[in-house]
């Protein structure tokens, strides 16, 4: 954990950084989904953040968080053309220029609780997209570019959702957000932090997830054919501010966390910042032969042995038979 202790005049300028690389209960998980028949790709970002702000039980800031308690949850759907989405694709372009967002829906919940003490925000943002221009062919081999993986939405992300505008990406944002019909717990929030650093944090952030393919974890189920690169960001790493505004000590901390799960048709190894699509290894044809065989073996097993059971049956009847002629 790192921390950091200052004094600090106006509070305002009271700066956080929100990004964390390990693993939670509810950690954000980016799922890409790669199918080369169609060449397009759907993802799925589910991005979680936590966050603490702590205070003195003699604020004034104490008095307006301490019976918050709020929740809420929105949701909507959008094209490829709404501005919505043309933010996804923008954060996107930093990687891959080929890459396009089709179409789009995203989801948002925030939870809220406040005591004497500390506000604890959690906020989660689901983002599924369905994007084209992953796949090119490169020397004869079908590829696909991942570079994107690591995107992160800069700036807002306004949605209409459900009938109501929402940023759903900004630290601030989610603060303003979550509090809700709290008035007076907003306005002194956004009068101490408004414009900051802190404020204008991105969530939507998978920066972490731009270590190399080829340390993912990778699996090939023969069975359904398809190839899995996994990755699990270890270790945790929480940045606090600390602030002293006349004796009274104030702080702020954030958390979140992305894993990631990239599943493609076929067998496909890494290249780079790309997959490239493979013959499967011999090993692999070998297992799912020798499984059909032992299945079909069992088959004829089972044929055999219920022949057998139907002949027992049959012959105490022939012999009466036989007997009374």
């Amino acid at each position: 954990m790192k921390t950091e202790a200052k004094t600090i005049i106006p509070l305002a300028t009271i700066a956080i950084l929100l990004f964390s690389v390990s693993p939670l209960a509810s950690a954000s998980t980016l799922t890409v989904n790669l199918n080369p028949k169609t060449g397009v790709a759907t993802i799925d970002s589910v991005s979680t953040t936590k966050i603490i702000f702590t205070y003195p039980s003699n604020s004034t800031i104490s008095h307006y968080l301490r019976n918050v308690s709020s929740s809420f949850s929105l949701s909507g759907k959008f094209a490829g053309t709404s501005e919505g989405a043309q933010v996804l694709q923008g954060s996107f372009n930093d990687w891959n220029h080929h890459v396009s967002v089709s179409n789009m829906s995203a989801a948002v919940s925030y939870s809220a609780k406040g005591n004497a003490t500390a506000l604890v925000i959690n906020k989660s943002t689901d983002v599924n997209a369905t994007v084209s221009g992953v796949f090119q062919v490169v020397n004869g081999s079908v590829t696909a570019n991942l570079g994107w993986r690591a995107f992160i939405v800069r700036g807002a992300m306004n949605l209409a959702l459900d009938g109501h505008m929402v940023d759903v990406n900004l630290a601030g944002s989610a603060m303003q957000n979550s509090l809700g019909s709290h008035a007076m717990a907003s306005a002194w929030l956004f009068s101490s932090f408004g414009g900051g650093s802190f404020w204008n944090r991105p969530t939507l952030n998978f920066s972490a997830l731009s270590t190399p393919l080829s340390t993912w974890t990778k699996n090939y189920d023969a069975k359904t054919n398809t190839t899995t690169f996994s990755k699990t960001i270890s270790g945790q790493d929480t940045y606090t501010v600390n602030a002293d505004l006349n004796g009274q000590k104030y702080s702020l901390s954030s958390v979140s966390d992305p894993s990631g799960v990239i599943a493609i048709q076929g067998y496909a190894n890494t290249s780079g910042d790309s997959l490239v699509i493979a013959p499967a290894p011999a090993s692999a044809s070998t297992n799912l032969l020798a499984a059909a065989v032992v299945a079909a073996l069992v088959v004829v097993a089972a044929g055999y042995l219920l022949l057998r059971s139907k002949a027992r049956a049959k012959a105490p009847t022939s012999f009466s038979t036989l007997a009374q002629v």
